[in-house]
């Protein structure tokens, strides 16, 4: 059986994830899986603009950087109830589709095989979301670089989403309790669907066991190799730099 890195960074810092996320993809490894808990952050799109998105008086307490995937704003709370993942590999219509949204579709298999182990009526809903009963639980983004891919997202047990509007380009004055109860309509969490709180690292099991399961490998304990330690660092300034971050 083929053997997979699998890497639980824990919380860390928003811009050193990401610089690892692209020394990862950079080098040449081997297939990986990783973790991380985000600290309290915005990350933006790679096309997006902040002073667009963000009101960014109100993001003074946030990290804020860009990641090298596009797609929209992955917003990490202080409350700690969030799973971000990265999913590294060949491109090669065997393990990961050439079709994009093929490609989504199987590594999501994890997540929504997870979410289903629960209990919850969990789906793929193209490009890039997972939703259960209609309602979006994981935003995900991807990228490609020299025949391999990074995909990464996030699984949502918890968040806030009062904070989540307050900090986006949205007056105030219009922040109503109608509105987040409209977006709420639109968005879920496992612990607003399940009658209990799970564990995160529970999660975080199935969700291994359940990627060994689809994609037929062993998951191995691992840390960055030294050279992707050493890109990672490399790249660090980049990722924290305003030219990066804000596209001055």
């Amino acid at each position: 059986m083929e053997e997979w890195r699998v890497i639980d960074f824990g919380k860390v810092d928003i811009r050193y994830m990401m610089a690892m996320n692209e020394a990862i993809l950079k080098n040449d490894e081997g297939n990986t899986l990783i973790f991380w808990d985000p600290t309290k952050s915005i990350i933006l799109g790679y096309f997006q603009k902040a002073a667009v998105e963000l009101d960014l008086e109100r993001c003074k307490d946030y990290t804020i950087v860009r990641r090298t995937s596009g797609g929209g704003i992955a917003y990490s709370d202080d409350w700690g109830r969030q799973i971000n993942y990265g999913v590294i590999g060949t491109v090669d219509d065997k393990l990961f589709p050439i079709d994009v949204t093929d490609s989504y579709h199987q590594i999501l298999g994890m997540l929504i095989e997870t979410l289903r182990e629960y209990g919850l009526n969990a789906e793929f809903r193209p490009i890039n979301d997972i939703i259960v009963d209609g309602k979006k639980i994981s935003g995900n983004a991807q990228t490609r670089w020299s025949g391999k891919l990074l995909q990464h997202g996030t699984l949502l047990l918890d968040f806030d989403i009062k904070d989540m509007l307050r900090i986006t380009n949205i007056p105030l004055e219009k922040i109503s309790d109608k509105q987040v109860a409209s977006i709420e309509e639109g968005m879920t969490w496992m612990d607003k669907e399940l009658p209990e709180k799970l564990d995160m690292e529970e999660v975080k099991q199935v969700m291994r066991r359940k990627f060994e399961e689809l994609f037929s490998v062993k998951l191995v304990e691992s840390r960055p190799s030294e050279s992707e330690e050493k890109m990672a660092q490399e790249l660090l300034p980049k990722y924290e730099s305003d030219e990066w971050t804000y596209r001055l």
